[in-house]
């Protein structure tokens, strides 16, 4: 039996329904998952797909809670995390997906890839700290910067390749992310914890 859990901020579809009741539900429930859809969801946080997005960490769950949904700036913020349990054999019609691994497994020939080609490659052209500016872009933009080739230095400033296909990995890892294609069942949602953000949260997460 695996566990899983979902964040849901203030006023957000998953906080004003519960879960416990109505289980999990896609938004294109009948539309047939595929790679590109699957990036998209990551990558650009749509709900508007044929997935549903778990976590393995109840830490990121309970982020998305207090986070989402409200203006972050404001404290004793309310929201809940689902504690969500699957075990084989799985209910009719749901299947996990590790995006982790989806991804890694669509990805062309690193010998057959060209950066101004048909099939770029994926890999950041900048600095190792580039990945600090794809895991919060919001607090890190700096870091999004790509070099190009100027020795001795590190390279010149310049347009950053950032793929979809990259920050799908990269905010799969960060989210500890375990997708879903069709419906949870009810049964599968085993506890429902209201959470709030304090100021002592604020002072620990510093």
């Amino acid at each position: 039996m695996a566990t899983f859990y979902k964040g849901a901020g203030v006023g957000t579809h998953w906080h004003i329904n519960d879960s416990r009741e109505v289980g999990f539900e896609t938004w294109l429930p009948t539309t047939e998952p595929t790679i590109e859809a699957l990036i998209t969801h990551i990558a650009t946080s749509t709900v508007n797909s044929p997935y549903i997005s778990l976590t393995r960490s109840y830490a990121v769950a309970w982020n998305y809670a207090v986070r989402g949904g409200t203006d972050i700036r404001t404290l004793d913020r309310r929201g809940c995390v689902y504690e969500i349990e699957v075990d084989t054999p799985l209910p009719s019609g749901l299947k996990p997906l590790d995006p982790v691994e989806e991804v890694a497994m669509s990805l062309p020939n690193p010998i057959d890839v060209d950066s101004e080609g048909e099939y770029p490659f994926y890999q950041h052209n900048g600095l190792p700290t580039f990945l600090l500016g794809v895991v919060s872009p919001e607090d890190m933009l700096h870091f999004q910067i790509g070099r190009e080739l100027q020795p001795p230095g590190p390279g010149v400033p310049c347009a950053p390749n950032l793929t979809s296909q990259l920050e799908a990995l990269v905010n799969s890892l960060r989210d500890a992310e375990i997708l879903f294609h069709r419906h949870i069942p009810p049964s599968c949602v085993k506890n429902r914890f209201e959470v709030q953000f304090t100021e002592l949260d604020e002072e620990t997460l510093r």
